[in-house]
């Protein structure tokens, strides 16, 4: 990778393979001293070419379905209403802009089990609105698979890479292997600190469980005025003091805040990376398939094969019942080759350009006031979900609150 120096390289497929390991073994895998590995995992941060490690959560195993919807646009000024849309609404997951022959939209959201016909208002309410010309909705099933893309680029450090001879392997389906697919088990059973923890690891799962035990215990510190700012929802308060009272033991807080912690990351991560600046690691093209109608076989083929083959390029894949999304970053020349491999053994296909760059492209954190602690579940009236989204966004238009990226915001 142009710009960096042999040492850094290292460091970066280090950070790459082992995103949570301590940066002593780090630094004892390289031969360096764990001052230099910080060092220099510092001056990644700092000339913002690395962030955090960002997580993912299984939506399936809280209690919620996930929707990928697909909007269409004919013009730009369409993508920045939606986008402010989206921003508002309270389980929105991610969004990405589309761009090429059609623009648009992608967006995930992660709304409790039998909600959609709210989602599907707020849909309507878009395309009342001329936000969109068209919008297409899938319900995914549960199963994902996701490699994150390499900070090396290794596939043009290879021999040529037979991209087509590597998706037309034919690797029988065997139920065993790893792949993100939703089950039986789930909860929706929370505590607040739970859903502290929930929010504060899809931003940075390196942060020590001993910190984030202070945070919150220094929430009981704060006005009353700034609870709502910090974050912290209306009834928290309360249960957070019982958790830090004052007759518990620091022992006894630190076990329960342990149980609490590997309880989230055991049973509702998804995946983890370290978050960089894509100005300096994706130099590739970021296409987006939606195969329609794909036989449940092939669908199954093509899962088998991310799991035992994992390839040298960044790939992400969604169930959609019938159908299958994928998306893959790739320097051109794959890309194209790709693309005429798809075209040429799915008859029923879209296919979409990403812009991955900037708010452009944003995955949003857990939003902790989506879960109603006196209720115990999750907020699904028509008014946190409809109305006031609405409300939301028409109040944003009056006051012309869009987004507006300048170089200094990019990530």
């Amino acid at each position: 990778m142009r710009g960096f120096t042999k040492e850094i390289l290292d460091i970066l497929r280090i950070l790459e393979n082992y995103p949570l390991d301590s940066f002593s073994d780090h630094a004892r895998k390289l031969g360096i001293s764990t001052q230099t590995m910080i060092r220099k995992v510092e001056y990644l941060k700092d000339a913002d070419k690395i962030r955090e490690v960002h997580s993912t959560l299984n939506p399936e195993k809280m209690g919620l379905e996930r929707y990928v919807v697909i909007f269409k646009t004919t013009t730009v000024e369409q993508i920045s209403f939606l986008e402010l849309s989206c921003d508002i609404h309270p389980y929105t997951n991610s969004r990405n802009r589309l761009f090429g022959h059609m623009y648009g939209l992608y967006t995930v959201f992660d709304i409790p089990k039998g909600t959609r016909k709210y989602l599907e208002s707020f849909l309507e309410f878009m395309l009342g609105r001329e936000f969109c010309s068209h919008y297409q909705i899938y319900k995914s099933s549960g199963k994902r698979a996701y490699y994150p893309q390499p900070f090396h680029n290794n596939i043009t450090d290879m021999d040529e890479f037979d991209i087509e001879e590597y998706f037309s392997k034919n690797v029988n389906w065997k139920p065993k292997i790893k792949v993100n697919e939703s089950s039986e088990f789930s909860i929706n059973k929370f505590h607040p600190i739970h859903l502290l923890i929930l929010r504060d690891i899809t931003i940075n799962m390196r942060t020590p469980m001993s910190q984030l035990s202070q945070k919150y215990k220094d929430y009981l510190t704060l006005p009353k005025e700034k609870e709502n700012f910090d974050g912290l929802p209306e009834g928290f308060k309360l249960y957070i003091e019982e958790f830090f009272a004052e007759d518990r033991t620091e022992n006894a807080i630190y076990i329960d805040f342990k149980k609490k912690y590997h309880f989230i990351t055991n049973n509702f991560i998804e995946d983890y990376w370290w978050g960089v600046n894509r100005k300096y690691f994706e130099m590739f093209i970021r296409f987006s398939y939606i195969i329609n109608n794909i036989k449940e076989e092939e669908k199954s083929r093509l899962f088998r094969l991310l799991s035992e083959f994992r390839p040298p390029f960044s790939i992400y894949m969604e169930d959609l019942g019938q159908d299958l999304f994928i998306t893959l970053s790739l320097p051109p020349y794959y890309q194209i080759r790709m693309s005429y491999w798809m075209r040429s053994n799915y008859e029923n296909l879209s296919f979409y350009m990403s812009d991955s760059f900037g708010y452009n492209a944003l995955k949003y954190r857990f939003y902790v006031h989506n879960y109603s602690i006196k209720e115990q579940k999750w907020r699904e009236d028509k008014e946190w979900m409809f109305e006031g989204v609405v409300k939301g966004i028409q109040e944003s238009i009056a006051k012309k609150q869009f987004r507006k990226v300048s170089r200094k915001e990019e990530k």
